[in-house]
């Protein structure tokens, strides 16, 4: 399970592909794969983690929402399944990790977690890496994004995936077992882009990031010890 950071990104192709941000429906936040994403959703989630304590992206929001059918289907392929106790516990964890108000879990607070804890399981196998890759691939090649949002690519994903997994790496006294939650802030897409009012009240707007056109630069240091096996 070591080095998963490294290999993740060895195996993201950055080549060059179509872009997302096609014209948008008003109201969605993207269209992919026969199903539509609202903005009303994005702000949902992102409602649920500025709520749990935590600073939020809409960009890295809908990055889950798009990632999520392709990783809850290979979590039932692996068999990795988090009940609704154990989740519900995990997000009253990470409500108290950031000293919010322990409270007792929406139903979006839930699906943030249950999907960012799916995204860290998977990412420590090797067919859950692969399975993750292609996903990415297919939401550049194939979304369609409302512009506010930017544009989804994979060199950005993979940028983002380098800034996240050395937080992995640093975070672990912070978090401990809760650190994965720092996965919550994979994003496929441009930062510029994203305007001050699509971030949560009272937060910051998103820092600069890479030029689309970089290559990421690689991890070489060994992940922190993965939280607890997920309950088959």
């Amino acid at each position: 399970m070591k080095r998963f950071a490294t290999a993740l990104l060895a195996v993201l192709t950055l080549s060059a592909c179509a872009v997302t941000g096609q014209p948008a429906h008003p109201g969605t936040a993207a269209i992919y794969d026969g199903a539509t994403i609202t903005t009303a959703q994005v702000a949902a989630w992102g409602t649920a983690q500025d709520d749990m304590g935590y600073p939020n992206d809409p960009g890295a929001a809908l990055t889950l929402l798009l990632l999520r059918p392709a990783l809850d289907k290979e979590a039932a392929t692996q068999g990795i399944v988090f009940d609704d106790k154990q989740i519900s516990a995990e997000a009253q964890t990470w409500m108290s990790a950031s000293k919010a108000k322990v409270v007792s879990p929406t139903p979006d607070m839930m699906e943030v977690v249950r999907t960012v804890r799916v995204l860290h399981a998977l990412l420590l196998t090797t067919s859950g890496k692969a399975a993750i890759k292609t996903a990415v691939e297919s939401i550049e090649a194939n979304a369609e994004a409302n512009p506010v949002y930017g544009h989804f690519t994979v060199v950005q994903f993979a940028n983002s995936f380098d800034i996240v997994a050395k937080r992995y790496q640093n975070d672990q006294g912070q978090y401990g077992d809760m650190v994965y939650l720092v996965f919550k802030d994979l994003s496929g897409f441009n930062g510029n882009a994203q305007r001050g009012w699509m971030v949560g009240a009272g937060l910051p707007s998103p820092s600069p990031t890479a030029s689309p056109t970089a290559s990421p630069a690689p991890v070489n240091a060994s992940p922190a010890p993965a939280s607890p096996s997920p309950t088959p």
